[in-house]
């Protein structure tokens, strides 16, 4: 299994995460021990994130854990962390943060990466956009394809043709008001930009 450290902290990106296997492109790998293999693939790489924390001491792999178990909503029995601490395998090919792994070191290790998933689970919130649309009425339908997307029919079928909401994940939830990822709304701005104006 392998996992790109950076589809959970921008930081760590084309960090690999290699469980259970280790290849040329792998930062971290994770041997785990056998027991592990009944638990669910959600677990596993809970686990394997905790041991890369523990062994790298690098905040940016805390943060990572932390934003893994809180959208995957792993919770999990410390006994098994520390079985797992003294049974696994780690080989690292990257440098150690911290080369003392103290408590204290530790704590501050795990602290500061929880404070920086924070602000990477902030900005997926998502949040209200107001869009004061052209008061052309060409421009106007023009510019509301462009967010919205619009329907297209083709031999009697009727296709929906995206908008820029589809690729951003983002809603609408009255007419030019959109309910948008906190991260995405710069994409809204920059494709508004010059046409309408944004009211957050």
């Amino acid at each position: 299994m392998k996992l790109d450290l950076g589809s959970l902290a921008p930081a760590l990106e084309g960090w690999i995460l290699c469980v259970d296997e280790c290849g040329e492109e792998c930062a971290v790998c994770v041997k785990l021990p056998s027991w592990s293999r009944k638990l669910s693939e959600r677990v596993r790489t809970y686990i394997s994130l905790y041991l890369a924390t523990k062994a790298s001491m690098d905040y940016r792999i805390a943060g990572a854990m932390h934003v893994y178990m809180v959208k995957n909503r792993v919770s999990l029995n410390p006994a098994i962390l520390l079985k797992a601490l003294r049974e696994a395998k780690v080989n690292l090919r990257i440098p150690k943060l911290i080369e003392e792994n103290t408590s204290y070191a530790w704590e501050s290790v795990l602290y500061k990466g929880i404070a920086y998933s924070q602000t990477l689970l902030d900005l997926e919130k998502p949040v209200i956009v107001k869009v004061e649309a052209p008061r052309n009425k060409r421009e106007r339908e023009k510019l509301r394809v462009l967010i919205e997307g619009k329907r297209v029919t083709v031999k009697g079928r009727t296709y929906h043709v995206g908008g820029l909401l589809r690729k951003i994940s983002a809603k609408k939830i009255a007419p030019w008001i959109y309910m948008v990822p906190k991260k995405q709304v710069p994409k809204l701005i920059e494709l508004v930009e010059g046409r309408a104006q944004i009211l957050t």
